[in-house]
């Protein structure tokens, strides 16, 4: 009956929004975490409630049959430390949580019916306790866990218990102690079926009121973490700066939309490539452009660049494009001897493991371009277009002309310094009046020599 009555609550708490595995799973282990905060305020109420307990005068006689107080206090914080401990150790079942629940909750009720015997009194009386606000803070505190169906099963085991105490109430007192007078029932011990029955409907309505609450704050919730793990998906696929402005744009990104910034552009391409894919497997040219593009990756996103594309053998990344940049041509330099210098000692590493050592040839420009969205609806690409990208590519193949790593504009060195003074301009031989084919005119260029 248990299972069934929590089957009915989980489909009327369950978002109407179907949930991907994964986010389901997401928050899955938030509601595992948060059932321990729900203990540690669970824990935190009964300490105070104790404190209170010990600190107040006694209202009943050292004789009184039972202290229905301490032992319900004592009940609660053992329930509450079992159910931490199943929470701890990864055991907590929706059957053990469901028993934990409904267990609380009628050692509340039991509290408020064993004060009859406390204090001596009838149980109309003893249903006129303050304690019954405690019934509330119970129930308010299962919303913590985010799930609805607690907030439910716990405010329905309130509504019947307290039913059940107020027809015992009714059915055990005598004629003279019933009445239907509010006011008498208010100023006398005398029960008010009227009043009980108010009581218990606002139970439900409470419980109704924070289960709709949760239910939709659960649907923001798994909208939220749907949308935070399609942006981590975009990441794969884009640069993570790129998928940020496609997630938290006000505009849906269609084609056309750009904007135009001062930028630097880095093609770098694998020396060797085409010779080494002809004695390779598949498996192994795989392993080998996997290799390069962590040889790289790394190095542009630490001095502040953005990938745009891979191109087979070819990385196509960009400074100061996706966002503008004061200092976009230090931040290219840098990059330029910083991937020099570490494929340098992936080449070594490579021949240590009697593998093919490839070089990387790098071609850097600067100027103005244009960074947006290109492509149709059904096919939309994030990209940097313009005369800059199209010069970082020809220098990039010119490095076979000048036998060079690394082939730069001369005026990318002298705007570097004048952007950080402190960037170090070395490694490099200024050429002044090259021929670069596709170029209309002679470029000054600086060029790393090859290794």
């Amino acid at each position: 009956m248990t299972v069934a009555l929590l089957s009915r609550l989980r489909a009327l708490a369950a978002p109407r929004m179907p949930l991907l595995p994964r986010v389901a799973e997401e928050i899955a282990r938030s509601q595992r975490e948060s059932e321990l905060w729900v203990g540690a305020a669970q824990i935190l109420v009964v300490a105070l409630a104790a404190v209170a307990y010990a600190c107040v005068p006694r209202g009943f006689s050292p004789d009184a049959p039972i202290a229905a107080l301490p032992l319900g206090l004592f009940a609660l914080a053992l329930l509450i430390a079992l159910r931490g401990w199943f929470a701890w150790t990864g055991q907590l079942s929706r059957a053990v949580l469901a028993a934990s629940v409904v267990a609380e909750m009628s050692v509340l009720i039991g509290v408020l019916w064993g004060f009859a015997s406390q204090y001596e009194t009838t149980l109309p009386i003893a249903l006129k306790n303050a304690l019954f606000s405690a019934i509330f803070v119970l129930i308010a505190l299962r919303a913590l866990r985010f799930d609805p169906v607690w907030v439910w099963l716990s405010g329905l085991t309130a509504a019947l218990g307290w039913s059940a105490l107020s027809i015992a109430a009714w059915w055990t007192s005598a004629p003279g102690e019933r009445t239907w007078d509010a006011v008498v029932a208010a100023s006398s011990g005398r029960i008010h079926a009227g009043d009980e029955a108010i009581r218990v409907a606002s139970i439900l309505i409470v419980t109704a009121l924070l289960a709709t609450a949760l239910a939709r704050a659960r649907m923001t919730l798994a909208r939220a973490v749907q949308a935070s793990q399609s942006a981590d998906a975009l990441s794969r696929f884009f640069d993570s700066e790129v998928a940020d402005q496609i997630t938290t744009t006000d505009l849906a990104p269609m084609a056309g939309q750009s904007m135009a910034r001062e930028a630097a552009v880095m093609f770098t391409d694998l020396r060797g490539f085409t010779k080494a894919s002809a004695t390779l497997s598949a498996a192994e040219l795989i392993a080998l452009i996997g290799e390069y593009q962590n040889v790289v990756l790394p190095v542009v996103r630490a001095h502040g660049g953005n990938i745009d594309k891979f191109m087979g053998d070819g990385i196509l990344a960009s400074f100061g494009a996706v966002r503008a940049s004061s200092t976009y041509a230090a931040d290219a330099l840098r990059c330029i001897g910083a991937i020099l210098e570490t494929s340098h000692a992936w080449a070594v590493d490579r021949s240590k493991r009697g593998l093919p050592a490839l070089g990387i040839g790098i071609g850097v420009a600067h100027g103005p371009l244009v960074f947006g969205i290109i492509g149709v609806a059904q096919r939309l690409e994030y990209t940097v277009i313009g005369e800059t990208v199209n010069l970082a590519a020809k220098l990039e193949k010119h490095n076979k002309a000048e036998s060079a790593a690394a082939c730069a504009t001369a005026s990318l060195i002298d705007l570097a310094q004048q952007q950080d003074p402190h960037v170090a301009a070395g490694g490099f031989h200024l050429r002044p009046r090259r021929n670069v084919a596709g170029v209309a005119e002679p470029l000054d260029l600086a060029v790393w020599p090859a290794a």
